[in-house]
């Protein structure tokens, strides 16, 4: 089994893939079968049972249509059982291959450390305060790297941030709620200097949605000052705020508007510009690109591990993604 190389991250992966990827895969097959056969039985068990309770239900019933409904219920409990628990035992297939292959596209690359479980966390604190994403109780997080590129320091993590409330009802009930507050990846990026300001990029809402925005503050980003520029594009798009209005603009000339929009469109996948905040503080660029799709999603339960050359492609494709970004940063076209 062989590896092409396609893209220019990837000058130089085959004869690794060959000496340390490829050694692994007869461990990494019987691990997915035995893990297969674990997802089939543990699936098949809650979703026979509701089909047997169902037919039960069915047959018991003396009203047709209360039944089916009943039954139908049933069904639709064991499926999401059976789907939780086969994506049990998908997920840990997926830490499998991460942790075997992972590792050795780090090394390969230079300056990068890679944790699946996130364990070392991200700065969410510091993220939030500065506005970058709304107020959450609920985080997940996962896939985080840390390393370096063209002399400038990054750690980047998926992170699933979600918000739960209570409320109380006519009756008096208590009710919960969760809602998604942010669903994609945080790229922390080191600047050449600290900055003299806090700078909230956030997205443009038309006056009303600013001006609630800024209401609701509550001491964040929107609380600080608004920054005007003078650049149609970039202000059709985005709201700025910081504590010195005249700094930030000194900070973010004309030029870095247009790289700002730049990774908008090009990194922020189907939503684009949508889906792009981001901010300084001291000594950090804060990035957060809300945007649909797994970050390094490795290894599918379902399919023989002779197609990991495609997980391998997407998973540089994936890294490459912070190159870009600090490629353009530094005011350069994208060399990955």
């Amino acid at each position: 089994m062989s590896f092409t190389e396609k893209r220019p991250i990837e000058a130089g992966f085959a004869p690794v893939f060959e000496d340390r990827i490829v050694p692994e895969l007869d461990r990494l097959e019987r691990e997915r079968q035995r893990l297969l056969s674990r997802a089939k039985l543990h699936a098949g068990i809650p979703l026979g049972i509701a089909l047997l309770l169902a037919g039960l239900t069915l047959w018991r019933s003396n009203d047709l249509q209360g039944g089916l409904i009943g039954a139908g219920v049933l069904v639709v409990l064991g499926g999401i059982v059976a789907f939780l628990l086969w994506r049990r035992q998908a997920d840990r297939w997926g830490g499998e291959v991460a942790r075997s292959v992972m590792p050795v596209i780090c090394e390969f690359l230079g300056d990068l450390d890679y944790d699946r479980d996130a364990r070392k966390r991200f700065p969410l604190d510091r993220v939030q305060g500065l506005g970058v994403i709304g107020s959450f109780n609920r985080s997940q997080l996962s896939d985080r790297l840390e390393g370096r590129y063209r002399d400038t320091d990054f750690e980047l993590v998926e992170a699933r941030l979600k918000k739960r409330t209570r409320t109380s009802n006519s009756k008096g009930d208590s009710e919960s709620r969760t809602r998604t507050v942010f669903d994609g990846i945080l790229f922390r990026i080191g600047v050449p200097e600290p900055v003299s300001t806090n700078i909230l990029i956030s997205r443009e809402l038309g006056s009303i949605g600013n001006k609630l925005g800024e209401m609701l503050a509550f001491g964040t980003g929107r609380s600080m000052p608004k920054v005007e520029f003078d650049h149609a594009e970039f202000e059709a798009a985005f709201e700025v705020y910081a504590d010195d209005p005249a700094a930030a603009r000194a900070i973010m000339p004309p030029a870095f508007l247009d790289r700002l929009l730049e990774i908008g469109r090009d990194e922020g996948g189907d939503k684009g510009l949508r889906g792009m905040k981001a901010g300084f503080q001291s000594k950090n660029f804060y990035l957060a690109l809300d945007r649909d799709g797994d970050f390094l999603a490795m290894g599918a339960l379902t399919r023989p591990v002779a197609g990991i050359e495609d997980d391998l492609h997407a998973a540089f494709e994936d890294l490459a993604l912070v190159r870009r970004i600090i490629d353009r940063l530094h005011g350069d076209a994208p060399s990955v």
